[in-house]
């Protein structure tokens, strides 16, 4: 996969936005030989470290059918013999306490085999700086790992999703790039949940996007056009944001035309800061959101990178098992800008 023919793309993009943020990354699916050929891939633009979870003999044999001449590179985890059990199953039984949850002696023995729950650990153990999973194993078992095990970052108080996607020949958005959330989590977001999305996903968005992000809260209503609960529900948290967020571009209600075509907002919203040129696309809920997900990926024949989990204490991202080669090298450069952004902030 040379770079030339990645000129311009999202995945070339995040390749080169992270090129320079060099981490400990663990990755939980270490059986997956699509990882092994990522992973090659990507150290050609980057320098981080990388830890492989799964069964030992599996993964040296697909690095060595990927014909990885450089192995050091690669710290493999099997997690039948991490050989630091008593140390884990320390921080497992500390980790459902703080969340007032007991767990058995065998319970834990079921978690210390569980790959994402090793990878929620070292993120936890300050072994490994974030982590990219879901190739192999299950969005229920990462969520899990994550929920029970790593927690949320302070000052949030839900797990949202993002998904970035790129449309080619596209002159909307930032040149055809978007954030949409949330596809993947929260069925039928509440205001704090709405809110804790919107802002999740312009701190997500910030890292890749720079100044250039731009938000808007979709709806089937632009600036008052209908009333409903739901509306109120989007107006309630354009306000609080912008009070939290103040450098913030955001808008809403606004139906989809309005927010990303300059010539329409100029006629339906006028005054919007927004200005038909967003970039972060919150939708007002999963069904709404994993649609449109779909329709820009299917039929706008986006390249999509997702799923951005938000709101954890650290970066562990979730693929999709179906997922590409070039699926996992844009998820893990956009974990560490993910993880850099956090830096950046303090939050970690």
């Amino acid at each position: 996969m040379s770079k030339d023919k990645l000129k311009k793309s999202l995945l070339e993009d995040l390749v080169d936005s992270a090129e320079a943020i060099e981490r400990t990354i663990a990755f939980p699916d270490g059986n997956d030989i699509r990882l092994i050929k990522a992973l090659e891939y990507f150290r050609k633009f980057n320098k981080s470290k990388f830890i492989l979870i799964g069964n030992e003999e599996q993964i040296k044999e697909n690095i060595k059918e990927a014909g990885v001449k450089d192995k050091e590179i690669y710290n493999i985890i099997d997690s039948v013999k991490t050989g630091k059990n008593e140390e884990y199953r320390a921080l497992v039984k500390d980790a459902f306490k703080k969340r007032n949850k007991e767990i058995a002696e065998k319970q834990i023995d079921e978690v210390l085999l569980n790959t994402s729950y090793i990878a929620a650990i070292l993120l936890k153990n300050n072994e490994a700086n974030c982590a990219v999973g879901g190739s192999i194993s299950s969005t229920v078992e990462l969520m899990r790992a994550v929920i029970n095990i790593l927690g949320l970052v302070k000052g949030k108080r839900f797990l949202s999703g993002a998904a970035f996607v790129e449309v080619p020949d596209c002159e909307y958005g930032l040149n055809g790039k978007f954030v949409l959330a949330d596809p993947a989590i929260i069925p039928i977001p509440t205001e704090d949940q709405l809110l804790d999305i919107t802002l999740s996903s312009y701190e997500t968005a910030k890292a890749f996007f720079g100044n250039e992000t731009v938000v808007a809260l979709l709806s089937y209503s632009t600036k008052g056009s209908a009333k409903s609960e739901e509306i109120d529900k989007i107006r309630n948290v354009i306000e609080i944001a912008k009070q939290i967020k103040p450098e913030m571009v955001i808008d809403g209600e606004m139906q989809f035309d309005t927010a990303i075509i300059p010539e329409v907002c100029r006629i339906k919203a006028p005054d919007s800061p927004v200005k038909g040129k967003a970039n972060v696309l919150i939708f007002p809920d999963l069904n709404a959101a994993n649609i449109g997900y779909k329709i820009f990926q299917r039929i706008g024949k986006a390249s999509v990178c997702g799923t951005v989990i938000q709101g954890a204490a650290k970066p562990f991202n979730d693929l999709s098992r179906g997922c590409l080669v070039e699926d996992i090298i844009a998820l893990t450069a956009m974990t560490l800008l993910q993880v850099k952004g956090m830096e950046d902030d303090n939050l970690i």
